[in-house]
């Protein structure tokens, strides 16, 4: 019993000391990590606003499958499913602005974020149409269904966009520079 006591003590100690050192020691990339496309791409802009497109599509195909099982729909769902799905376009449009100053100096990175954001603008578009048809006097739910369809489109056609623009940069900062000659004449 004593001994197993005093295993369990020294595998504790031993294990809260190395904790703060496994922090330290994955601080730092290797001087590999880059030629290896690790966050090559911005990670938290381009994580963040993918992440927030996506949330936007499942708030729009959700509020779809509420009005085909509710044609006469809750006004508080309708309200909190319209808010949240501006919300995360919102986000998304914030994080593509961050991630669009992250590659200032990569002009056809720039250009790639630009197509984003046009398309994004047109999800809000979207999103308008579906606010506009939720807060007329009568609720028509097939209307709304087909704007939340609509909706949900676009966003998948942006998520497409956005995943090939995010693939593309990172192999674009994993490709290593060619060396360059020491003083050799061709």
């Amino acid at each position: 019993m004593y001994m197993n006591r005093r295993i369990l003590v020294t595998l504790t100690v031993a294990t809260l000391m190395a904790l703060p050192v496994g922090h330290v020691a994955f601080a730092q990339k290797d001087a590999t990590s880059k030629a290896r496309g690790e966050h090559s791409v911005p990670f938290w802009s381009s994580k963040a606003s993918s992440r927030r497109i996506t949330h936007a599509r499942d708030y729009a195909r959700d509020f779809h499958g509420y009005i085909v099982a509710n044609p006469k729909p809750n006004p508080a769902v309708v309200k909190e499913a319209t808010t949240e799905i501006g919300h995360n376009l919102a986000e998304a449009q914030k994080h593509l602005s961050q991630l669009k100053k992250d590659f200032a100096d990569d002009k056809e990175a720039v250009a790639g974020i630009e197509a984003l954001e046009k398309q994004l603008a047109a999800a809000f578009e979207q999103h308008k149409m579906l606010g506009a048809c939720c807060e007329k006097a009568t609720f028509d739910a097939i209307e709304t269904m087909e704007c939340c369809s609509d909706l949900a489109t676009q966003l998948d056609k942006l998520l497409l966009s956005h995943d090939e623009l995010m693939r593309k940069l990172a192999r674009k900062a994993a490709t290593p520079a060619p060396a360059a000659t020491k003083g050799k004449a061709p």
